[in-house]
C-alpha cells in the first residue's frame, strides 16, 4: 500500500480522471461525443467516438482556445459547487442533434466548434470582466444559443450576428434565467430557463433573492479581504421568491435585432406552492411545471398556457411525510397525446401514463419493476427506457412498453451496476459499467444489442483493488459492504470502523468495488475492518423504509447503525465489538458526531467532516422536508448542540473526537463546527478541531486532502 495514497487519490479524483464523462450519442446513432481529461490533469477536453469504426478522436482542447488561465465568476463557482464538479476546462457542452456543431464555454466565454472542419470560433457575447456566460443552451433547431450573463438571458446565432437580449431588469438580488440555491442544491434542477419548441420564446425563472438571509464567508488567512456574501435560506427563514415568465426571442442578424410580442407572467399560487421542482417545454405540448408546497407534502403538475401565462392542474400528489422529486418527469410523448409521471403513492416507485388532460391511463412499470428514473421514450416502438432495479445496490436499464405489458432488460451487469446516456434519439445509448470485481467499462451500444463499441478510459489504474464482501444482516436486511485489511489474518480480532453517511437520498452500499478504494486504504492503515451500511432512511427500499426519517432525522439512522454493528459483530467473530470507530463527511459527519455524543457505549472514537451541527442552520427545503418548519421539538432532538452541552458522565463518557471543516464551505457553513467545538469545550468534552483554510464542502485539492485524510485515518488507528 503506497503511503501517499490520500494525495494520489485526490490528484486522480479517486482514479477517475481520464474516464469518459458527459457522454452524448448523436441522434443518427453514428457518434458519441464526450468529455475526458488526461491522467492527473483536471482539465477536460472534447472527444468523439465513431461507432462504425471504433476510432476515438480528440476534437478540442481548452488550451487551443488561447483564452489564458481559466477564470470563473462567483456564480459559476457556486454552480459547480452545487453540481459537485471538481474538474476544469470544458465541464459541459451542448451539441446539435446531429453533432455537427458543439458549443462550449471557458472562463465565461462562449465558443462554437464545427466538427466537420475543425474550426472553432468565439461568439461575440459581450463578455467583459465579471460579465461571464452561464448555462448555455442550444435552440431546438440548433441555430442559436441562449445563456445568462449579468443576471439576464441573451441569445446569439451560431453562425454570427449580434447578441440579443431576451430579459431585462436582472440584478444580483433579482436574477432572470438562473436556478436559485434551493433548486440547484435540493431539487436537482440546475436550469433556470427553457426554449419553446419552435425557438421563438423562452420560459424563464425570475428569482427574487432579497428576502433571503445573507451569510458571510471570510478568508481567515487574509483578514484584509472583505467577506463574500451568499444568500442562504436557513430553516424557518424566508426563501427566494420564485416566479416564471415567457418572453419572445428577438430575431437577430448582423444588421441588428427586432422583438415582437410581450412578456407574459406565469400565474399559480406561489404563496402555497413556492418550490419550482421541475419545468420543461417539449414539442406538441404545453410548458409544464411541477410545484411543491413548503413542507413538500403537496405537489401539482401544471400546464401553462403560453399565450396568457395562466395554468391548469394536470394532476396532484400528496404525502403525509414528504414528496420525493423525480426530476426526469413529467415527460410528454412526442405527439403530445399524454405524458409519463412517476409516483410513490402506492408504497413504492411506479411509472404511469397520463393523457393530455392529466387523466390516468395505465401503469407503465409497477411496484415489482424497481423503477427509478425515466431515460428516454421511443415513440415508434411505444417504449419507455428506464433506470430500474429491485436490488438497491445495483442499477439496470429496462424497456417498459407504454401499454403496461411486461418490461424487458436492455442493459444489465450481473454483479454490478450500469449507468446509461441517451441523446436526442434512441438508436444508440452510451454506458458506464461497474462491477463488484473492480471492473469499469465505457462504451456505446445499439438499442437492439446488435453491436457495441468500447470507449477507452485513460484513468490510471488504482494501486490495489478493494477486497469487498457484500452481505445483509439483521431482521431488517441491512445491506453491508465489508472491507478487510489486505493482510487479514483470520486468527486475529479486529476493530470495526463504520464508514458512514446515513442520510436520505444517498446509498453507500453499491455493486462497485472501486467505490471502496479509500475504505480499503483506511482498513489497511488502521488494521481494522471497515463497513458501509444502508439502514432505514436510505433509497430504493420503498416509501415506508425511507419515511421513517420523518421528525427523527438523526435517531433513525443512528439506531439502525447500532443494530447493524451488533448484527455484523455476531456474524463475523473476527470483529471486536468493544473497539468500534466511526467517520463520515457532511451528513456522515453529523451522524458520526451524534454517535459519539449519544452512543459512546458503542462508538469509541469518531472523525467528523463538515457536519450539519444544528439542523436549524441548514437550508429550508432539505431540513423542513424531514423535520417540519421550526420551531419544533424535532429540531432540538436532532441538534448536536443539545447533546454536546451535556457534560460527560461515567455512564456516558467522552470519546476521542476529531472535527474537520473547510472555512469556505457554502453548503454546510464553517460556523456549524465552530458552534460544536465551542459547546463541547464548555461541557468538558475533548475535541481536536482542524479548520481547512479556503476549502469548500468538496475536499479534493491534493495538498489539503492528502494530509487531512492521513490525519483522519491516523486518529482512528491511534484510538482503536
Amino acid at each position: 500500500m503506497p503511503s501517499n495514497f490520500p494525495y494520489e487519490f485526490a490528484v486522480t479524483r479517486g482514479y477517475s480522471l481520464g474516464s469518459p464523462k458527459n457522454l452524448f450519442p448523436t441522434e443518427d446513432g453514428r457518434t458519441v461525443l464526450f468529455l475526458r481529461a488526461r491522467p492527473r490533469e483536471a482539465s477536460q477536453s472534447l472527444w468523439e467516438a465513431d461507432l462504425a469504426t471504433g476510432q476515438i478522436r480528440e476534437l478540442l482542447r481548452p488550451d487551443a482556445l488561447k483564452s489564458g488561465p481559466e477564470v470563473l465568476s462567483v456564480e459559476e463557482r457556486a454552480r459547480r459547487e452545487r453540481q459537485r464538479i471538481s474538474t476544469s476546462g470544458f465541464t459541459a457542452f451542448r451539441a446539435t442533434r446531429d453533432g455537427s456543431k458543439i458549443v462550449v464555454s471557458l472562463s465565461g466565454r462562449l465558443y462554437v466548434f464545427n466538427r466537420a472542419s475543425g474550426e472553432v470560433r468565439e461568439l461575440a457575447t459581450g463578455t467583459t470582466g465579471q460579465s461571464a456566460v452561464i448555462d448555455p443552451q442550444l435552440s431546438p433547431d440548433g441555430t442559436r444559443v441562449a445563456y445568462v450573463r449579468d443576471h439576464d438571458v441573451y441569445v446569439i446565432a451560431l453562425d454570427g450576428g449580434k447578441e440579443v437580449r431576451v430579459t431585462t431588469g436582472g440584478t444580483a438580488a433579482r436574477t432572470n434565467g438562473l436556478a436559485e440555491f434551493i433548486a440547484q442544491e435540493e431539487l436537482g434542477r440546475s436550469r433556470g430557463y427553457w426554449w419553446s419548441p419552435d425557438g421563438q420564446e423562452i420560459l424563464y425563472e425570475e428569482a427574487d433573492l432579497s428576502p433571503v438571509q445573507r451569510l458571510t464567508i471570510t478568508d481567515p488567512a487574509h483578514p484584509e479581504k472583505p467577506p463574500t456574501l451568499f444568500p442562504y435560506p436557513r430553516a424557518g427563514t424566508p426563501n427566494a421568491i420564485v416566479r416564471l415568465a415567457i418572453a419572445p426571442v428577438p430575431s437577430s442578424g448582423r444588421a441588428g435585432s427586432r422583438q415582437t410580442g410581450t412578456v407574459r407572467k406565469v400565474t399559480w399560487d406561489t404563496s402555497k406552492y413556492p418550490y419550482l421542482a421541475t419545468a420543461n417545454w417539449s414539442k406538441n405540448a404545453p410548458p409544464t411545471i411541477y410545484v411543491l408546497d413548503r413542507v413538500q407534502q403537496n405537489g401539482l403538475v401544471l400546464a401553462i398556457d403560453p399565450k396568457t401565462g395562466t395554468t391548469r392542474t394536470l394532476l396532484s400528489e400528496q404525502d403525509a411525510a414528504w414528496l420525493n422529486v423525480d426530476s426526469s418527469v413529467p415527460r410528454w410523448l412526442p405527439d403530445g397525446s399524454g405524458f409519463l409521471w412517476s409516483t410513490e403513492r402506492r408504497g413504492t416507485w411506479e411509472l404511469e401514463l397520463h393523457d393530455a388532460r392529466g387523466e390516468y391511463r395505465n401503469t407503465v412499470m409497477g411496484a415489482a419493476g424497481g423503477y427509478r428514473h425515466l431515460l428516454a421514450i421511443d415513440a415508434e416502438k411505444r417504449v419507455a427506457y428506464v433506470n430500474a432495479s429491485t436490488d438497491p445496490t445495483r442499477a439496470e436499464v429496462w424497456a417498459a412498453p407504454l401499454d403496461g405489458s411486461a418490461p424487458s432488460p436492455v442493459a444489465r451487469v450481473t454483479d454490478g451496476t450500469v449507468t446509461t446516456f441517451f441523446g436526442e434519439g434512441t438508436k444508440v445509448f452510451a454506458f458506464a459499467e461497474d462491477s463488484k470485481k473492480g471492473e469499469r467499462r465505457f462504451g456505446a451500444r445499439k438499442i437492439d444489442g446488435s453491436s457495441e463499441v468500447a470507449i477507452p478510459s485513460l484513468a490510471e489504474p488504482p494501486p490495489f483493488k478493494p477486497q469487498v464482501e457484500y452481505t445483509t444482516v439483521g431482521e431488517e436486511g441491512f445491506h453491508v459492504a465489508l472491507i478487510r485489511p489486505r493482510n487479514f489474518d483470520p486468527s486475529k480480532r479486529y476493530p470495526l470502523i463504520d464508514a458512514v453517511y446515513g442520510g436520505p437520498h444517498s446509498n453507500v452500499v453499491i455493486s462497485d468495488s472501486l467505490a471502496y478504494l479509500r475504505s480499503q486504504w483506511i482498513a489497511d492503515v488502521t488494521d481494522a475492518i471497515v463497513v458501509a451500511v444502508d439502514v432505514q432512511g436510505t433509497m430504493w427500499r420503498g416509501r415506508a423504509w425511507e419515511r421513517k426519517l420523518r421528525e427523527r432525522l438523526g435517531e433513525v439512522p443512528l439506531e439502525g447503525h447500532v443494530a447493524a454493528i451488533s448484527a455484523i459483530a455476531k456474524k463475523y467473530p473476527e470483529i471486536d465489538a468493544n473497539r468500534v470507530g466511526i467517520y463520515g463527511w457532511s451528513f456522515g459527519g453529523y451522524l458520526t458526531s451524534l454517535a459519539i455524543l449519544r452512543r459512546p457505549d458503542v462508538f469509541k472514537v469518531g472523525v467528523a467532516g463538515a457536519p450539519t451541527v444544528d439542523q436549524a442552520d441548514y437550508d429550508t427545503c432539505y431540513t423542513e422536508r424531514y423535520l417540519g418548519i421550526p420551531p419544533s421539538p424535532a429540531y432540538e432532538n436532532a441538534s448536536l448542540l443539545t447533546w454536546a452541552a451535556r457534560p460527560p458522565t461515567e455512564a456516558s463518557p467522552a470519546r476521542p473526537f476529531l472535527l474537520v471543516h473547510g472555512t469556505a464551505d457554502d453548503n454546510v457553513y464553517f460556523s456549524n463546527s465552530l458552534k460544536l467545538a465551542d459547546t463541547m469545550g464548555k461541557s468538558g468534552r475533548p475535541v481536536e478541531f482542524v479548520p481547512l483554510v479556503g476549502v469548500t464542502h468538496m475536499l479534493y485539492a491534493p495538498d489539503v486532502a492528502g494530509p487531512a485524510w492521513t490525519r483522519m485515518a491516523n486518529f482512528l488507528r491511534d484510538h482503536l
